[in-house]
């Protein structure tokens, strides 16, 4: 087997069973170095889109939604030429502000949580054959 590691440095890529906490600065590292021999172009082109995604942190969210609601959007954001991300925070301005002046209601959607964290999950399903059925 030949070994491709530069003189100097340890090969990590046959470890196994490690932590994902140190897999992950492996990972890291390894990207590092790799990026360490691209051309200068290259390296800079990856340094501002490091940036450019460090500054959207702020505005990010992660969000679990049921599969069907998930590809309905990307169809539609598709379909509009938007990003997915743009034709949400599009749909939610009007119900956040209905939900904020107590003109709509999650009280019949709630349901006790088993999780200590939140103290109510939300029967999404119920909810989209509603609004299925109003259409």
């Amino acid at each position: 087997m030949k070994n491709d590691t530069p003189k100097g440095m340890t090969n990590f890529d046959d470890l196994s069973g490690i932590d994902p906490a140190v897999e992950s600065l492996l990972g890291q590292v390894q990207h590092r170095r790799v990026e360490a021999h691209l051309p200068k172009n290259e390296r800079s082109r990856i340094k501002k889109e490091r940036e450019r995604a460090e500054k959207r942190k702020p505005n990010r969210i992660n969000l679990d939604l049921p599969q069907d609601l998930k590809k309905r959007l990307q169809l539609l954001a598709k379909k509009e030429g938007v990003p997915v991300s743009q034709l949400v925070a599009f749909l939610l301005y009007e119900p956040v502000f209905q939900l904020e002046n107590r003109t709509i209601s999650l009280w019949d959607y709630k349901s006790a949580s088993g999780c200590p964290k939140f103290e109510c999950n939300l029967n999404l399903k119920r909810r989209a054959e509603e609004v299925s059925r109003k259409s």
